[in-house]
């Protein structure tokens, strides 16, 4: 009797995730304008997410593989700077059994806050679904279907305790500085690029239906802002935002060419 309440237990949490699939938009935000990356070679007039890493793959196509192989087919893209890399590459997303829709900044970047406003505005977000928006180049290695698969089960979780965001962090991120510990004046001790033991948001975010009208109300599209800087802090001050951790070396964000070589060590490794 344990071992079959112990199985009906695991298939409604099937259950419930697959309910997340069918009712979920993947949004990427892949507008920025990469001013870090454009030192890489070859990297001065694309989007850096579009940009062709040494075994052919794209960190967009990656990010979008992930998603795909977990189950989640929706996906809509938020443009700006050199959208057209984006485009041509991955067209309307059927060669890589997904539907992909985009959505272009007007006239001026908006952040993603008022990106995903105006992408919401357009029709291209469903207010009834579930939205996973993840910057492409914050990157998953290692196990990355299990990490998105604990990811939504997190929010699921965290969903049933109030929640209606759940943000992924890293339990701590490197100093890209000297740090130093200082007493009476004097340094007493000193470290490259410290660790900074302090969770930090790596990109990656679930928010839960009905969650659209707080972008509509909170962002104004004449103002570049990211929703990190307006809605988290509501959320917070609500108690309805919640976090989800995973370990720092399943993560590498890809700002410029340090991070892209970590990135291609990562690749070659799995």
């Amino acid at each position: 009797m344990v071992k079959k309440a112990k199985k009906n237990k695991s298939a409604n949490k099937k259950s419930s995730i697959d309910c997340i699939k069918n009712n979920c938009i993947v949004v990427m935000s892949a507008g920025g304008e990469s001013s870090r990356f454009k030192s890489v070679k070859g990297a001065a007039h694309i989007q850096k997410s579009a940009y062709t890493l040494p075994n052919g793959d794209t960190m967009i196509e990656r990010a979008i593989r992930m998603y795909k192989d977990v189950g989640f087919k929706d996906f809509v893209l938020l443009l700006y700077h050199n959208a057209d890399s984006v485009i041509n590459f991955l067209g309307d997303g059927s060669r890589f059994g997904v539907k992909i829709t985009y959505s272009h900044d007007p006239e001026q970047p908006v952040g993603r806050g008022g990106a995903i406003k105006y992408a919401s505005n357009s029709g291209l977000l469903n207010p009834e679904s579930y939205l996973i928006v993840h910057n492409p180049d914050d990157q998953i290695v290692g196990s990355p279907l299990q990490t998105v698969k604990d990811i939504v089960s997190a929010h699921l979780f965290n969903e049933s305790k109030g929640a209606i965001a759940t943000a992924v962090m890293v339990p701590g991120v490197r100093y890209d500085y000297t740090g130093f510990k200082i007493k009476n004046g004097f340094v007493l001790e000193s470290e490259m690029y410290p660790m900074v033991n302090i969770p930090a948001h790596i990109g990656m975010t679930i928010f839960s239906p009905g969650v659209q009208n707080r972008f509509d109300r909170l962002f104004d599209l004449s103002q570049k802002t990211d929703f990190e800087a307006v809605l988290f802090p509501e959320l917070v001050r609500e108690g309805k935002l919640a976090a989800h951790i995973i370990p720092d070396h399943a993560w590498i964000p890809v700002n410029d060419e340090k991070g892209l070589k970590k990135l291609i060590k990562a690749i070659e490794a799995e």
